[in-house]
């Protein structure tokens, strides 16, 4: 979680059964965007998966989230595939994927 004095900028939620990990959500307050936090909470998360054995890192996010998806191929995500109707059984996801420790 990231906090400004005693507001939430943002937080991400996360699982791993290394070798896999797995990014649930990462939310960033509106006021907080384009500033690092994401960024900031997103490394951090890497490197905690890293350290526990994480090798490859998957996630969701929605194909009409034009922003989050420049965001997650920013930080090394391509997209795997595409899950039908993944969001209130109406709204197509992509699933994207990093390989850590440098290997993609």
């Amino acid at each position: 979680m990231a906090e400004e004095g005693k507001q939430i900028a943002g937080f991400i939620l996360a699982e791993e059964n290394p070798p896999l990990g797995h990014i649930i959500t990462l939310d960033v307050a509106e006021r907080y965007r384009r500033s690092g936090v994401g960024t900031m909470l997103l490394r951090e998360m890497e490197q905690h998966f890293a350290f526990q054995g994480v090798q490859s890192v998957l996630l969701e996010t929605s194909v009409e989230n034009k922003s989050g998806i420049a965001f997650w191929e920013r930080h090394g995500y391509r997209t795997e595939a595409v899950v039908k109707k993944y969001y209130l059984g109406k709204i197509d996801a992509y699933e994207m994927r990093k390989k850590l420790g440098g290997a993609g």
